[in-house]
């Protein structure tokens, strides 16, 4: 007997679509869990390699960590988006899947991007970020860091972005393209507007270190918030105006203690 219209069976691509986020997602935090130092598990051998380990590559080592970070914390706040699209995408019938999958796809290479960029960074350091969140904090970079992220968080840019993910459907209806290539395009497309919303925050990892699981969890539940929560827009601009005062907190004490 064929489904009559509004029945659960016809919910089935968008659960299929939220297992497929709570999949990568979950799978992303395993392996961070792995990693982590001290964690059980830590020398599973396909993460090892995953993460550059195996080859000795310090660079290409932190670029795994920070992609695995970004699709761990941001990949759930692309729920919604994905969400609309597959709905928007119901008139595709047996290539929806494909078309849901580029999607979902573009925006994950649009943070991978990123995160080869963090990652480089990171190196450029010369210390990995468990290092650097042991002094970053207390001293002038420390608050830099804060500062900028705080001061982001108040910029028309961000209020823009944020705008922007908050509302997909306003994104669908002003850059919609068809093809599995268009579906592509717009998931990178849209993950660059998530990262002109939320790298600052993002940034803020340099401080709390890749590896620390609890700040990870914390800063993508306000990054999910912030897109989802109704008044999150307000609340995120009085977070800058905290995290902007406690940069410059910190930054005079660093100058003190030097």
């Amino acid at each position: 007997m064929s489904p009559a219209a509004g029945t659960p069976y016809l919910d089935r691509p968008r659960l299929l679509a939220l297992g497929g986020v709570m999949l990568g997602t979950a799978s992303a935090w395993v392996a961070l869990a792995a990693l982590h130092e001290g964690a059980p598990g830590a020398d599973v051998g396909w993460i090892t390699a995953l993460c550059g380990v195996a080859a000795g590559s310090a660079v290409w080592g932190s670029v795994a960590i920070w992609t695995l970070m970004s699709v761990a914390m941001m990949l759930p706040t692309a729920a919604p988006a994905i969400d609309i699209y597959v709905r928007l995408s119901g008139r595709l019938e047996a290539r929806r899947a494909a078309h849901v999958a580029g999607f979902a796809g573009g925006y994950v290479a649009a943070w991978a991007g990123f995160a080869a960029l963090a990652g480089i960074a990171e190196s450029a350091l010369g210390a990995d970020l468990a290092q650097v969140a042991g002094t970053l904090p207390a001293g002038i970079p420390g608050g830099a860091v804060l500062v900028l992220a705080g001061l982001y968080q108040l910029t028309p840019l961000k209020q823009a972005c944020l705008t922007l993910c908050r509302n997909p459907l306003a994104f669908f209806m002003a850059h919609w393209r068809e093809g599995i290539g268009g579906a592509a395009r717009m998931g990178l497309h849209h993950g660059l507007i998530c990262i002109g919303c939320c790298w600052a925050l993002m940034v803020l990892m340099f401080v709390a270190g890749a590896m620390n699981l609890a700040w990870m969890a914390a800063l993508g539940l306000a990054m999910l918030l912030e897109k989802a929560a109704p008044g999150a827009a307000r609340a995120g601009r009085l977070a800058g105006v905290a995290m902007a005062l406690a940069g410059v907190a910190l930054m005079i004490s660093g100058y003190e203690l030097a």
